[in-house]
């Protein structure tokens, strides 16, 4: 149970990073940006809180998580070469959205969490949201086109859920009376660091390459 809590804070934290990058097309001041952070913040809580009592009637669920990041992976995929082929963000934006509040559901119904993570859970998705928004506005700037940006972190989040897909069978089989999930799910967290690591890389290699276009 705490193994699918961790997918799921993972989930969390990428899809709220990815609906931020696609708020990054509107031109939202710190109170709209604080409301919208709100509520889906209280959206996901509530979610998560509704799913919890879903445990016992999606228990098949917990065989087939591969499947369910196969389908994320190809929804990332889809909505990526969608975006940068038009440069029209709403539908992959709805789609990213609609994905991430079934991900939701589903995996809360299988991870068992406790009201007092929920709410850490839901403080996550309105930080995440908020600050990654803030960094939209410097990548706004860049003169590399803003969909590239964003389509290079779609693709690395494809990427790791693609590596979900191929290692959930073995990672929960694993004997967890000699491993805790934590540890298990240590290499993801790594993983997890060398993504946003790359990501503050290419912020930092884009204002770089923006000051210096500007003093030439």
């Amino acid at each position: 149970m705490d193994l699918i809590g961790g997918y799921l804070l993972i989930l969390l934290v990428l899809f709220c990073a990815n609906i931020a990058l696609f708020f990054g097309n509107y031109k939202l001041n710190n109170v709209k940006l604080i409301i919208i952070s709100a509520i889906f913040s209280v959206i996901s809580f509530l979610l998560i809180y509704a799913s919890s009592y879903l445990n016992t009637q999606l228990e098949f669920l917990l065989s087939n998580f591969s499947y369910i990041f196969l389908i994320i992976t190809a929804i990332i995929l889809v909505s990526l070469i969608y975006y940068i082929k038009t440069y029209d963000f709403k539908l992959p934006f709805y789609a990213i959205i609609l994905t991430f509040l079934i991900s939701i559901v589903l995996f809360a119904s299988q991870a068992n969490l406790s009201i007092l993570t929920m709410l850490l859970y839901s403080l996550f998705v309105f930080v995440i949201l908020f600050v990654v928004y803030q960094l939209t506005r410097l990548l706004r700037h860049a003169k590399r086109e803003y969909p590239v940006i964003v389509g290079e972190y779609m693709s690395l989040f494809a990427v790791l859920m693609f590596i979900f897909t191929l290692t959930y069978y073995s990672t929960i089989t694993l004997d967890y009376t000699m491993f805790s999930s934590f540890l298990i799910l240590t290499p993801t967290y790594q993983l997890i660091y060398v993504v946003i690591g790359i990501i503050a890389v290419l912020i930092v290699g884009v204002l770089i390459n923006d000051t210096k276009g500007g003093n030439s």
